[in-house]
C-alpha cells in the first residue's frame, strides 16, 4: 500500500502540470472539461427525441432524464476515448523523460490516467448534481459508485499502458484508434440500455468492455437494474486486460529509447 501511495505521489506532479498547461491562459479554464460533454448530450438528445423521438426505454421519463442517462455515458466513453486516443503517442511525447532520465516510465501512464480522472471527477459531481436537482435525487444506488469508479481506472490504465507500448512500435495506431473509438461510440450502450439492443447487437455489448462501465455508473446514479453475473466477467477481464498490458508494456519498454 506504501509503494502504491508513493507511485500516486510521484505520478501527480506529472498529471498536475499537464491539467495546467491544457488550460493555462483559457478564461473558463477547467470548466471547459464540461464543455464537449455537455454540447454532445445536447446535440445528440435534441437529434434523437426531436427527430427520431427516442425516449428512454424502461422508464416514463422525460427529456432531462434521457438527457441525464446520456450524459452519464458520455463521461465514461469521453474518458476511455480520451486515455485511447492519446496513450498511443504517450512515450513519443515524453521522449525527454525516456532518453535522458532514469524515471519509471509506467508512471507516464498513470499519470494520464489521473489527468483524465480530474475530468471525470468534475463531470460526475455536474451529473450529481443536475440529478439531484431535476432528476428527482440520488438513492442508496449510489454505493455502486464505490465499483464503477474504480472499474473505470482499470480499463483505462489497461488501455494506457497496452496502447503506449504498442504506439511507440506501431505509429499507425494514432490515426487507427480515433477512428475505431468513433465507430465504438455507436456500439456502446451510450445513447439506450443494453437491455433495450437487439440481439445483434446485444452479442457485441456483451463483449464490449465499456458497456459494465457505463451501465454500472447508470444503476449508482439512477438506480437501474444492473446484471451483475455478466458484469463479473467484464469485470474480471478488466483486471486480466490490465495484468497483459503491464506485462506488454515491461517487456516492450527496453525498445522505447531507440524508437523516440
Amino acid at each position: 500500500m506504501h509503494a502504491f501511495a508513493a507511485h500516486l505521489a510521484r505520478a501527480w506532479p506529472l498529471a498536475k502540470r499537464d491539467v495546467m498547461a491544457r488550460y493555462r491562459g483559457s478564461v473558463a479554464g477547467v470548466l471547459w472539461t464540461l464543455a464537449g460533454p455537455l454540447a454532445m448530450v445536447g446535440i445528440y438528445s435534441a437529434v434523437f427525441q426531436g427527430v427520431f423521438k427516442a425516449r428512454w426505454a424502461g422508464t416514463g421519463g422525460d427529456g432531462v432524464d434521457f438527457a441525464l442517462r446520456v450524459f452519464a455515458g458520455l463521461v465514461v466513453f469521453s474518458a476511455v476515448a480520451e486515455v485511447a486516443t492519446r496513450a498511443t503517442r504517450l512515450v513519443q511525447d515524453n521522449a525527454n523523460l525516456v532518453k535522458r532520465v532514469v524515471f519509471p516510465l509506467e508512471l507516464l501512464c498513470v499519470a494520464l490516467v489521473m489527468q483524465v480522472g480530474v475530468h471525470v471527477a468534475i463531470q460526475l459531481l455536474v451529473l450529481g448534481a443536475l440529478q439531484a436537482v431535476w432528476g428527482g435525487g440520488l438513492g442508496p444506488s449510489a454505493i455502486w459508485l464505490l465499483l464503477a469508479v474504480p472499474w473505470l481506472v482499470v480499463l483505462m490504465l489497461a488501455l494506457a499502458l497496452g496502447l503506449s507500448a504498442l504506439g511507440c512500435y506501431l505509429r499507425d495506431l494514432q490515426h487507427l484508434v480515433p477512428l475505431a473509438m468513433s465507430g465504438l461510440l455507436f456500439l456502446s450502450p451510450v445513447f439506450f440500455p443494453q437491455s433495450a439492443a437487439p440481439p445483434v447487437l446485444k452479442a457485441v455489448l456483451a463483449i464490449n468492455p465499456l458497456s459494465g462501465p457505463i451501465e454500472a455508473f447508470r444503476t449508482a446514479f439512477f438506480g437501474q437494474p444492473f446484471d451483475w453475473e455478466s458484469a463479473g466477467w467484464s469485470l474480471g477481464g478488466a483486471l486480466l486486460a490490465l495484468v497483459v498490458a503491464r506485462a506488454l508494456f515491461a517487456r516492450l519498454r527496453p525498445g522505447f529509447a531507440d524508437l523516440v
